[in-house]
């Protein structure tokens, strides 16, 4: 029986393209300044490290897990993200989100699990309206982990005391947020952004 649905966030609750871009500027610029080349220069540099990256994965690449591959440490990039823009500028309440959550939460305990810094994490839950939904939300910072590591994974579900099978992972990279829980005996259900999630409450269903 299932116990807790753990959603990943960004690409799953929320899709933005504005924020999107913000990303990729704030990474173009940090490490433009860390390696003393010029912005276009890190751009080029980063978006070939994603193609080759990709390749692996199967799935567009998180920024965070290409600037560690090209020398920034996942601490620098969040600074430099947290410093560069504020998603609260660029989401709302998102009303339908909050009422299939709230529906889901009525049988479920719901959890965040991100690559994201706790900062940017708790700005977004804020804007959309659903931060007070979540019983537990795991970012980088909780225990230095990234995904797809199954090790974050494993060690969020421990904390929260349940076994694999009674939990469900959510998310919309199965490389990265799904295949990392299947590996660990999870419940998983890929979805291509927020309609998806809005459906859950119709019909929640995990493979």
């Amino acid at each position: 029986m299932i116990k807790v649905i753990i959603f990943d966030l960004d690409g799953t609750l929320y899709q933005n393209s504005e924020i999107s871009n913000k990303f990729a500027e704030a990474a173009y610029h940090a490490i433009a300044k860390l390696k003393n080349i010029s912005v276009d220069e890190a751009k080029q540099l980063i978006e070939h490290k994603r193609a080759q990256m990709r390749s692996t994965y199967g799935d567009p690449v998180p920024y965070t897990l290409t600037l560690r591959s090209v020398g920034m440490s996942t601490e620098h990039w969040h600074e430099e993200n947290i410093a560069y823009f504020d998603p609260r500028d660029y989401l709302k309440e998102d009303e339908r989100l909050l009422n299939s959550l709230s529906v889901l939460k009525k049988q479920y305990r719901l959890a965040i699990l991100t690559n994201n810094n706790s900062v940017q994490t708790n700005r977004t839950l804020e804007a959309l309206g659903v931060k007070h939904l979540f019983d537990k939300v795991y970012t980088y910072n909780t225990f230095k982990l990234l995904k797809p590591d199954p090790e974050f994974v494993r060690r969020a579900i421990q904390e929260m005391d349940v076994r694999p099978e009674e939990c469900c992972f959510v998310g919309d990279r199965y490389n990265v947020d799904l295949e990392p829980a299947r590996r660990l005996n999870m419940h998983v259900c890929e979805v291509k952004g927020p309609s998806d999630i809005y459906a859950l409450a119709r019909d929640f269903r995990c493979d």
